[in-house]
């Protein structure tokens, strides 16, 4: 099923692409000015995606050799163990960086992103112990029966992450001088969650031998951030509620968040299931809507609110296709410098497939913000309910 998904997805990727080149044609045509239309602030989107696959390329074929260098064993678990930390560091950046950079109105200080970072990286060291205690005090642990295996994804696998993910959360929000808009919730949140991917990216990263960085970097870090931010969001509404209303909301957000979680992860474990894992793509396409409309409400939903700030999708679009771009080719030099060229170039091809459509996806529809005060699209209408009354500036200094 995934392979068909995938196909259906490049299918659509290249009707997309065809539309695209008839319109520079066109656009091309009707330009009377030649030296303006060539100009790279035009084409920057095919001039830097197809510069950086030719660099690739290019750097796979006439500088890595046909055989990896690294013949020690030792060399090979130390390149292995150091470019793993790198590049699971390198993604949880990138994330960060693009998180502030939708932090228009009062943007957070470095220091405190760093902090909540470094307890998402310690609290991801609860997970052991508390699944210890499921699997063997409570004996509950995946056995390939469907229904066991669903429900140990959302209460063994959803629920103890995103409790571990919640901590740092937890903590931070005491603090009301640091956290004093709506959005701040959604970006502490999804900073834990960057520092729990971080710990888990590095392992998965280093037993793959590199071959999950994009896997990683485009999915299963956005996954974390999304899943979080659900939990995030409820505790934004439990802080801005009276105690006794806002209670649902956290609880039910907590456990609509480990649901997420766990069917996620469902369709990639069960040996069943695994039968469908395509649906986990589906499900991660429209989950990240989710996670888009609830930065877009609370983005806009600030007590700072001012027409002088500008929140420009162009630049968050190129910054996002640069770094995951970025990122696509250096797996594929590591893999080539790990496993030789040849390696290298036949992963940089499947990559390409399984991964561009993605790619393009994430860039464009992260970085589509209208920015209006308490402006409502249509497909934020169902937050209707759930989203408090913005609270005066002095329950903010209390």
């Amino acid at each position: 099923m995934w392979n068909t998904i995938n196909i259906i997805f490049n299918i659509v990727g290249l009707l997309l692409l065809f539309q695209f080149v008839r319109y520079k044609i066109r656009d091309y045509r009707q330009n009377k000015d030649n030296k303006k239309f060539w100009r790279f602030s035009r084409h920057k989107y095919v001039a830097t995606v197809g510069g950086l696959l030719i660099a690739g390329f290019i750097i796979i074929e006439l500088f890595l050799p046909v055989v990896s260098p690294l013949k020690d064993e030792m060399q090979r678990l130390s390149f292995n163990t150091y470019l793993g930390i790198a590049v699971a560091l390198s993604i949880s950046t990138i994330w960060a960086v693009y998180l502030r950079k939708l932090d228009i109105f009062d943007p957070e200080r470095w220091l405190n992103m760093f902090i909540v970072f470094v307890l998402g990286c310690v609290t991801v060291w609860l997970v052991f112990p508390i699944s210890d205690f499921i699997k063997d005090t409570l004996d509950f642990r995946l056995n390939g029966d469907t229904v066991n295996d669903f429900f140990y994804c959302v209460i063994g696998i959803g629920m103890v992450e995103e409790f571990v993910k919640l901590l740092p959360l937890l903590i931070i929000v005491r603090y009301k001088k640091i956290v004093r808009e709506p959005y701040d919730f959604i970006l502490y949140a999804s900073v834990s969650a960057l520092g729990f991917a971080f710990i888990e990216n590095a392992m998965y990263i280093q037993k793959s031998s590199f071959f999950a960085i994009n896997g990683r970097a485009l999915m299963s870090t956005v996954a974390h951030m999304t899943f979080s931010s659900v939990v995030g969001y409820s505790v934004m509404v439990f802080t801005y509620k009276k105690a006794l209303k806002g209670w649902p909301y956290l609880i039910g957000g907590f456990v609509l968040a480990s649901v997420m979680h766990g069917f996620y992860d469902f369709w990639l474990i069960n040996p069943v299931a695994k039968q469908l894992s395509g649906l986990t793509f589906l499900f991660f396409m429209l989950s990240t809507h989710f996670w888009f409309t609830m930065k877009n409400k609370t983005i806009n939903a600030s007590r700072f609110y001012s027409t002088h700030r500008r929140l420009i999708n162009d630049r968050l679009r190129y910054f996002l296709i640069f770094w995951l771009m970025t990122i696509l080719m250096v797996s594929a030099i590591l893999i080539g410098i790990f496993h030789g060229k040849d390696t290298a170039n036949e992963f940089l091809r499947g990559q390409i497939l399984a991964f561009g459509f993605l790619l393009y996806y994430l860039s464009f529809s992260f970085s589509r913000f209208k920015i209006a005060p308490k402006m409502l699209s249509a497909g934020q209408k169902a937050f209707e309910a759930v989203i408090p009354i913005e609270p005066v500036k002095e329950s903010y200094d209390s």
